[in-house]
């Protein structure tokens, strides 16, 4: 039952963390840079000039687009309850005016929207002394979520909170009318946020490492083991800029938005935080590592963000770069512990990686395909160049599997390998593990990520065991 008995009374909504999960500016900004990467450089000096000025200057230059923002289920009942009792509805808000019309076109819920122009930064007492203005104190009823909010309950009616948890009840000592609980993050949201699952990827570092079979190397033991954290860290960084700049089309995927960034699980401003500590805590194991390995470091890092800034767009340019990125890998590895450069490790990594590109970029146009949807948001590729990307990544599947018959027949196996012929096997094994993925992938059942698939499917577990059991059979039999 409605807690307004009387319907002369407006209610006064706030937008940042109440009205949607999630922080309107920030989410400004990030479209900003994704938009016009070039405005980075701006920011600071707009910052300098107050924060009315720079949200002034944020919604003058972004293109706000009809993503659908992660909304407070709960507060969206209730407005929409209230405003059946044909109650005045209004969002009063300390983002820009643009963004508050905006919000207020695509919710239809509002009958007035006010927000930050380019005197008054909507926030705090400034809100409350608008509020006062137009009905008087005690004439509206509020609902917020922020410390900043406390200036704004004592004069409202009916005081309405929207809590992540209970600690602004308990610090603020106001008796709240009702409070409306928002999701909470836990171990498992920032876990998610950070794609530890991912992590499997990193273990390509390792692969210098034992082809060179160097168990007994301590401190090159030491140094890969510190090599896999750093690259490890670093990628968990990369993975949650990708996703803060990446938030309008993942909210868009069906898998995607269940994300904690785009989902509203996690604050942006938190995720921020996160990266940060990211930064620095790879800065720390880079000190105890060769600076070869923090050169690839550094590389892995520009091409991430070129990627996510640029290159992403760019069909085929994109696969290219996630195939190098992963090829990076273990050259970053053989950096660490200073090995002699493979060729025929170099050239699998190539040609392997670039098919599983493809094959996470064919699943998302399968999924597409069933939302009957003809091309991805923020990439150029349509459900049409399906033929041509599954050819594409069948054919270099097998290439890789080329690459590894022909390393066996070089000289260095022979001497590595008591019984080299026995290394043969592998490359059956890897056929059937290369059809059985672009089989799934090309009959709509691949993970949007081969690496999760394989992860979670069974018989890939069963081929990772029966190739180690080979290498280590022709190594001691």
């Amino acid at each position: 039952m409605s807690i307004n008995s009387s319907s002369s009374v407006p209610l006064c909504v706030d937008l940042d963390g109440t009205l949607v999960r999630t922080d309107m500016l920030v989410e400004s900004v990030l479209l900003l840079v994704r938009q016009q990467p070039i405005m980075l450089l701006y920011l600071p000096f707009w910052l300098l000039k107050g924060k009315t000025f720079f949200k002034q200057a944020i919604a003058s230059n972004v293109l706000l687009d009809d993503t659908q923002y992660p909304f407070n289920n709960d507060v969206v009942e209730y407005i929409e309850e209230e405003k059946s009792h044909a109650r005045e509805i209004i969002l009063v808000t300390g983002s820009h005016q643009s963004i508050a019309e905006h919000i207020g076109q695509q919710t239809q819920l509002f009958d007035r929207v006010q927000g930050t122009d380019s005197a008054v930064n909507l926030t705090s007492n400034q809100k409350r002394q608008w509020l006062e203005s137009e009905f008087g104190p005690g004439g509206f009823d509020y609902i917020g979520d922020h410390t900043d909010d406390l200036n704004v309950w004592p004069s409202a009616r009916r005081k309405l909170l929207v809590a992540r948890n209970q600690n602004i009840v308990k610090k603020s000592g106001i008796s709240f009318d009702k409070v409306f609980q928002s999701p909470r993050a836990g171990v498992r949201d920032f876990l998610k946020l950070l794609r530890v699952h991912q992590w499997s990827k990193n273990v390509l570092i390792l692969v210098p490492f034992l082809l060179d079979q160097r168990f007994g190397d301590w401190p090159a033991t030491i140094s890969i083991v510190l090599a896999f954290l750093a690259m490890s860290l670093l990628a968990s960084m990369t993975y949650i800029i990708n996703d803060m700049l990446d938030l309008q089309a993942d909210r868009q995927n069906p898998t995607k938005s269940k994300r904690p960034l785009p989902s509203g699980k996690i604050s942006l401003i938190t995720g921020g935080k996160v990266v940060l500590l990211l930064f620095v805590s790879v800065i720390f194991l880079c000190l105890f590592l060769p600076a070869s390995f923090n050169i690839a470091l550094l590389a892995y890092l520009v091409i991430t963000l070129c990627y996510s800034l640029f290159f992403k767009k760019v069909a085929m340019l994109d696969v290219c770069l996630i195939a190098a990125l992963h090829t990076l890998r273990v050259v970053a590895g053989t950096l660490a512990i200073q090995a002699v450069w493979s060729f025929w490790l170099l050239a699998f990594s190539m040609f392997i990686f670039f098919s599983l590109a493809l094959a996470k970029r064919v699943a998302e146009l399968f999924n597409l395909q069933k939302a009957d949807k003809e091309k991805t948001l923020g990439r150029d590729y349509r459900v049409s160049d399906l033929p041509v990307l599954i050819a594409t990544g069948v054919s270099t599947g097998y290439l890789s599997v080329l690459i590894v018959a022909l390393y066996i027949n070089s000289d260095k196996v022979r001497i590595m390998y008591s019984v080299p012929e026995a290394l043969w096997l592998v490359c059956p094994i890897l056929m059937f593990w290369i059809g059985r993925i672009w089989m799934k992938t090309s009959r709509g059942e691949m993970h949007e990520d081969p690496i999760i698939f394989a992860l979670r499917d069974r018989v890939s577990l069963d081929i990772g065991g029966l190739v180690a059991v080979v290498v280590i059979a022709a190594k001691f039999l």
